[in-house]
Order: C-alpha cells, then structure tokens, then sequence
C-alpha cells in the first residue's frame, strides 16, 4: 500500500466547517503522485514521451467528515494494472482516531497527448509502475 499524509487547510473547508466533498479527490490525486514518485516516475518525463493519464472514472463513498487542521493518510492501492490503463482504490484515515473518512476508485488511461488516443505504455514506464504494485 502507498501512503502520503496531508493536513486540511481552512480553504477546504466549507460554511459547514467540514472539508468540502471536493478535496477528496483532490486527496486520490496526491496518492497517486506518491505512487509514480515510489516508481521512479515524474508525471513531466511521462508528458515529454507524449503520454498523459486522464481519469475515466471515479467514485468516492464518504463515511465521516474531515475538519480544518485534521491529519489525513490518503492509503492507495493499484487494483489493475495493464499497458493501457491502471485502477487506484483508496482509502483516506484521520490519523488521530483512525477514523475512516473516505473510499474511492479511479480508473485512468494512458492516452497520447497529442490524439487523445490510447497508448500503450513502454517499458520505461510500464516495468518499474508493475514492480511497485507487486510489492503491495
């Protein structure tokens, strides 16, 4: 499992003083960041092949509210991983009570930059992103 923490600031939360629905995925996307920076991989040196990595799909089943100045452990997890897509579940944690906030998957593809067509990742890329999802 990849993990990275964060801590809420005011601006995302609302007039309910809770964190915006928003910022969680937000939140999935800081996980996945975290994901690429374990595999050796800048998101830059994927756009500079060409490749970019949009989101097709996404979910997120709230379970408890995040408040300003809370700690949070965005928890990831790669589903599925193909040459031509990849599959994120997440989970995000209030540190101080281990109180479950969020659940969540995206599914994202691996698109040429310049077509919007799907691309089929190379070695390069593909080698070190299944090598970090076998360790989990």
């Amino acid at each position: 499992m990849i993990s990275t923490s964060l801590r809420v600031r005011f601006y995302e939360t609302d007039m309910m003083e809770i964190a915006h629905h928003t910022n969680h995925l937000r939140w999935f996307e800081m996980g996945r960041i975290e994901y690429f920076r374990r595999c050796g991989i800048s998101l830059w040196d994927m756009m500079q092949e060409g490749i970019v990595f949009p989101i097709t799909k996404v979910s997120c089943e709230y379970k408890e509210v995040a408040r300003f100045d809370d700690v949070l452990r965005v928890e990831l997890q790669v589903a599925s991983l193909s040459r031509a897509q990849c599959t994120f579940t997440y989970r995000i944690i209030r540190e101080s009570d281990e109180a479950l906030i969020c659940t969540g998957e995206t599914q994202n593809v691996f698109t040429s930059k310049e077509t919007g067509k799907i691309v089929r990742l190379p070695d390069v890329f593909f080698k070190p992103m299944k090598a970090v999802a076998e360790e989990e």
